[in-house]
């Protein structure tokens, strides 16, 4: 051996050496400074479950270790094949699982329907999984929505739970469906084979087609087809199944694609396809097509000819950041992971990541948790909020959400607490983006299905301050650390405003005189804004809709002096918008005993300094990847160099920090929209929900997994046994005869002479003599409401004056509908009952059986 090799063999054991000692002192260190040692983030270890098909697999379900609310699973419905069962494939891993037990229930598990135990699995160690049927021992009803509960046993101690709707598999073609969903699929990897889907597509010219992070059934097919990219996919196609009925069906597509950048440099993306889909004995109809692909973030890409950190194909709006020292840190949360940049040190931090280091990994798959910041020093440290299904570490298993701080000078993160909650994931994204924030005190609040929560974290407390609260109910600054909270929920009621800094604790209220209403606009950087109206221009219409047309408007600082007012006279605010320092007013006007809006606006600036050291985001366009988003720093700031990655650990805490949270049970009743199988808002009204899920093509459902509207394609429909007209004669008498005709068609004999329409309001009346819960569907078009008759139940309607009639069927072309006036069954062409109806003022009432 020479001695120059013997020299380099020394040196090398030497930094050997020298970078374990480092690496114990460093723990060391960390162990004295908390009292505990770190480790590295324990990756995803639970078993996961899939459900079998011909075609392909589908529903891949995470393991629960609590039972869950049956909400969690409101995104995924199993079906079972022709002989009543169902094929399971369970990943076991490291697991040597021999049983599955079931539980098959509508309601609860408490009260199941069948239970039993799977014991028949065959394993198929080269793909690491072990098969089963579950065959049950009773049918299905048809067109009735269960749920089935899995459960298997890890170890002595540790039990998990997997979930899924389902329901009876009869004459829904699934394996037409995801035949045809599979082929479109891998039909995108050709530009030859693309050409299949083209006759699917439904391309309009008005379509930009710059950006391949999102694109849909408009696009084009070169944009459909990734473009100029080479792409290549890293996993098999994930397949959930969504909805599914005898008009569409609805199947997400979810996969992990990878192309090079450059020699040696691969950027991976999260592929989701949304496809809604029509059978026919003829064809498949391609309803509707969604597609997302968002890069996860690669710390090697940098554009460093324009000072640009790239984020590559991105949704502007998926990316959460924060920014501090002048531009020289920023953290950013993308893709489920949370990065944290020091431009001194020219190092890139990963701080968490929702999945593991091996992306293709199926355990990945859970996609329901998301990632929050709250803050960061301008030493980098950091507070945020890892929230829903927890795939990963000592809460693996659980629901609920981790508030988190990492260390800057440790490159380390700690667990803070625990708060378990069942609430979905969705319902959680939008309250905890909506308001969350932690106090210099260790003080958490946020806003959870209503309720506004104090959360002391030192104390392991948790306090609800308010109840009840609705989405208007509660206004935030942009740091959050202020909020204005309306009183009352009726707004038309409102005559106090609270606000509070919840640094200080400091609460001010504003109040208005008896004849008088306030409502909270926003906030102009800390500043609050508020509107006044005449208590008797304040209304609030059949379908819930609040009119408030404001005649003062109040800016006011955080103590509660007036900074500024707006007010002129014979002018109404109908509408207003904060954008940046700016408010917008849609002004309005009196005609007569009405103040209608106009197309005249106005404005208040508010004059803000530009911000020097602000971290923007900005977009450029190539013509291989087309529009990708890049993180911009201050003119100071020079990105010439690729950072160093470096991950980050967590200290092992042996404490207990779960805090189950409280709840109020004052919710109010809230509507949730669903389209292309995510939630796209959620409303207090209900005719604002249809109007919605109309325009969505989707469906609304109640917090207790109640279908009320679905978005349907059915030609035709009647509701069944309402064939005898009751006649009263009078107009009068109408809504009497209709409730009789509504009590028959429910099994209740019940003449019109014995109801009382004035003891009771319309919705009381029909609840009381159909046995049904009643919604008040007034303000919704005929469209909307005909999808109430395609499940069997009549609509009580308004067609003049005081005269109700019942609409009990309809075809393409006609509607029909009972006139107790008259006494006869009538039907009329589609566009004359709209007219009629409509210029009565659309009241509608109905009922679903569930």
């Amino acid at each position: 051996m020479s001695k120059n090799v013997r020299m380099a063999i020394l040196h090398i054991a030497v930094a050997a050496v020298c970078f374990i000692g480092a690496l114990i002192f460093f723990n060391g260190r960390i162990s004295m400074e908390k009292g505990s040692a770190v480790a590295e983030l324990a990756n995803p270890s639970y078993p996961v479950l899939e459900i079998g098909n011909d075609t392909s697999s589908y529903n891949l379900m995470a393991g629960y270790k609590e039972d869950i609310d049956l909400s969690l699973v409101r995104n995924q419905i199993t079906l079972t094949n022709n002989k009543n069962a169902v094929i399971l494939k369970l990943h076991d891993y490291d697991y040597d699982i021999t049983a599955i037990q079931y539980t098959l229930f509508e309601k609860t598990p408490d009260k199941p329907t069948e239970t039993g135990t799977l014991n028949q699995l065959t394993s198929n160690k080269k793909k690491n999984i072990k098969l089963g049927t579950l065959t049950f021992k009773n049918t299905l009803s048809e067109n009735k929505v269960y749920y089935l509960k899995f459960g298997v046993r890890l170890d002595n101690n540790t039990r998990i739970n997997f979930y899924t709707k389902i329901q009876s598999g009869s004459g829904y073609h699934l394996d037409d469906y995801l035949a045809f969903v599979l082929k479109f699929h891998n039909n995108l990897f050709s530009k030859e084979t693309m050409t299949e889907n083209a006759s699917y597509l439904e391309t309009s010219a008005d379509t930009i087609e710059d950006n391949l992070e999102s694109v849909n059934i408009h696009s084009g097919s070169e944009a459909i087809s990734f473009g100029n990219m080479e792409v290549k996919q890293e996993t098999k196609p994930r397949i959930t199944l969504q909805e599914i009925n005898n008009t569409y069906t609805v199947i997400q597509v979810s996969t992990i694609l990878s192309t090079e950048v450059s020699e040696g440099v691969v950027q991976y993306y999260d592929l989701k396809e949304t496809y809604k889909l029509r059978y026919t004995a003829e064809r498949m109809y391609l309803l509707d097509y969604e597609r997302t692909m968002d890069a996860y973030y690669n710390s090697s890409i940098i554009d460093s000819a324009n000072n640009l950190l790239s984020l590559g194909i991105q949704n502007k709006k998926n990316i959460n950041y924060v920014y501090a020292d002048k531009g020289y840190k920023v953290c950013f949360a993308v893709q489920g992971q949370l990065w944290y940049y020091d431009y001194q040190s020219s190092d890139m931090y990963k701080i968490y990541s929702l999945s593991s280091e091996n992306l293709p990994d199926i355990r990945n798959a859970a996609s329901n948790h998301g990632i929050k910041l709250l803050s960061m020093d301008k030493k980098g440290n950091i507070f945020y909020l890892v929230y829903g299904y927890i795939n990963r570490g000592r809460h693996e298993g659980m629901n609920g959400i981790q508030i988190m701080k990492y260390n800057a000078g440790t490159n380390c993160n700690e667990e803070i607490s625990f708060l378990s909650t069942s609430l979905p994931y969705d319902s959680m994204k939008e309250d905890l983006e909506k308001f969350s924030y932690l106090n210099s005190k260790s003080v958490f609040y946020c806003i959870l299905e209503g309720d506004l929560h104090e959360i002391d974290l030192e104390k392991k407390s948790d306090k609800i301050v308010e109840a009840g609260l609705v989405n208007e109910s509660l206004t935030a600054s942009k740091d959050q650390s202020i909020i204005a909270i309306e009183k009352e929920q009726d707004i038309y009621k409102n005559k106090k405003i609270e606000m509070i800094d919840l640094e200080s604790g400091k609460k001010q209220n504003f109040t208005c005189n008896f004849d008088k209403r306030i409502r909270a606009v926003g906030f102009l950087s800390n500043d609050f804004i508020y509107g006044e109206a005449d208590a008797a221009d304040v209304s609030k219409s059949r379908n819930g809709m609040i009119n408030f047309p404001i005649t003062k408007i109040h800016i006011v600082g955080i103590d509660g002096k007036t900074i500024k007012e707006y007010q002129k006279s014979g002018r109404y605010i109908m509408d207003t918008e904060i954008k940046g320092s700016i408010l917008e007013m849609t002004l309005g006007k009196r005609s007569g005993n009405k103040i209608q809006k106009t197309n005249t606006k106005d404005y208040i600036r508010y004059k803000e300094e530009e911000a020097e050291d602000a971290v923007t985001l900005t977009s450029k366009y190539t013509d291989t990847y087309w529009t990708q988003l890049y993180f911009k720093f201050p003119n100071y700031i020079y990105i010439q160099v690729v950072p160093d990655l470096l991950l980050t650990k967590i200290m092992v805490n042996e404490d207990d920090v779960t805090l189950k949270l409280s709840n109020s049970g004052e919710q109010v009743e809230q509507y949730y929209v669903y389209a292309s199988g995510v939630q796209k808002a959620v409303y207090t009204n209900l005719t604002e929900a249809i109007a919605r899920a109309y325009e969505e093509r989707g469906n609304v459902i109640d917090s207790k997994e109640n279908i009320l509207w679905k978005c349907i394609y059915a030609d035709y429909a009647q509701v069944a046994g309402m064939d005898n007209v009751i006649k009263t004669g009078t107009d009068s008498t109408s809504l009497a005869g209709c409730l009789s005709m509504i009590a028959a068609v429910n099994g209740k004999e019940v003449t019109p002479g014995s109801i009382n329409i004035k003891k009771d309001n319309i919705e009381e009346l029909m609840k009381k003599y159909s046995g049904h819960t009643t919604r008040n569907l007034t303000g919704c078009t005929v469209d909307e409401i005909l999808y109430y008759v395609s499940q069997g139940s009549p609509v009580l309607a308004k067609i003049s004056g005081s005269r109700y009639v019942i609409v009990m069927s309809y075809n393409a072309t006609k509607i029909r509908y009972l006139d107790p006036v008259t006494g006869q069954s009538t039907a009329v062409s589609r566009t004359e009952v709209t007219n009629r109806l409509e210029k009565t003022g659309k009241v509608f009432y109905s009922y679903l059986i569930h």
